[in-house]
């Protein structure tokens, strides 16, 4: 006879709109993955109350760790290409920025047991950025951007979405190459997930208030709907998933 599970109804209320891909429900209830949260600085709505959200799902079902990825340098592009920064303002921006989140989820961590805490490491993005694993398969999508027209069609997809969400006009050719760039460093961590200080994270939680479209990207590639999926299959060490949800 299965084991039933009961939970708050605030608990239900939030996660029945969260979406997964990749992975049954079951198996993370399950905790079967270990959990890393992405955290993009460019999302300016992520409260404490969210930050202590994300970690408690998290933390209760993650299979040992639960990892917080501030993916602040990811972000130094934009601040180059979106805003005319220089490089060493948008270096400084982007870690002065990434500092805050680093804070906000350290106080938001201080709230659960010492045994929870101890769980919970948080991570800059150049702590993943130097896994030979995750190099070898940027290195490989960014060589595959540049003679892949239909992968290249999908990554201008995201940049141009990205770009009217940030109400910013339309930019030529050259810039949106440029843009490109970050996903080249977000699509390893969302195919194969992170390994950082030993430990393997292969479940996605991702913060986000409306539907990008690119975690079916990840899950189409995974089943090789694209020519690049095929080829990006022997590269690949582990098959990452996500979960999408918005944890007011």
């Amino acid at each position: 006879m299965e084991e039933m599970i009961t939970i708050s109804k605030k608990v239900y209320e939030a996660e029945r709109k969260m979406r997964f891909f990749g992975a049954d429900p079951k198996e993370i209830y399950g905790k079967k993955f270990n959990i890393f949260i992405g955290i993009s600085i460019t999302n300016k709505k992520l409260t404490s109350k969210m930050a202590y959200n994300y970690l408690e799902w998290a933390l209760r079902n993650t299979k040992e760790k639960v990892a917080v990825v501030i993916a602040d340098d990811l972000n130094i592009v934009n601040h180059e290409v979106l805003d005319g920064y220089s490089k060493d303002k948008s270096i400084r921006k982007a870690r002065q920025v990434g500092d805050e989140f680093v804070k906000l989820f350290k106080r938001e961590a201080l709230k659960f047991s010492k045994s929870e805490q101890a769980k919970i490491k948080i991570y800059r993005w150049k702590d993943v950025a130097l896994d030979s694993e995750f190099l070898k398969l940027r290195n490989f999508v960014d060589a595959e951007y540049g003679r892949d027209s239909e992968l290249r069609s999908a990554f201008l997809y995201f940049i141009r979405k990205f770009i009217r969400k940030k109400g910013r006009s339309v930019i030529d050719s050259r810039k949106l190459d440029l843009l490109a760039s970050y996903i080249f460093g977000e699509l390893p961590t969302l195919l194969q997930g992170i390994r950082v200080d030993g430990v393997g994270y292969n479940l996605c939680l991702y913060p986000t208030y409306f539907e990008s479209g690119m975690s079916q990207f990840i899950f189409d590639i995974h089943n090789e709907e694209l020519g690049f999926g095929k080829r990006v299959k022997k590269l690949l060490k582990r098959k990452a998933c996500l979960v999408e949800a918005w944890l007011d």
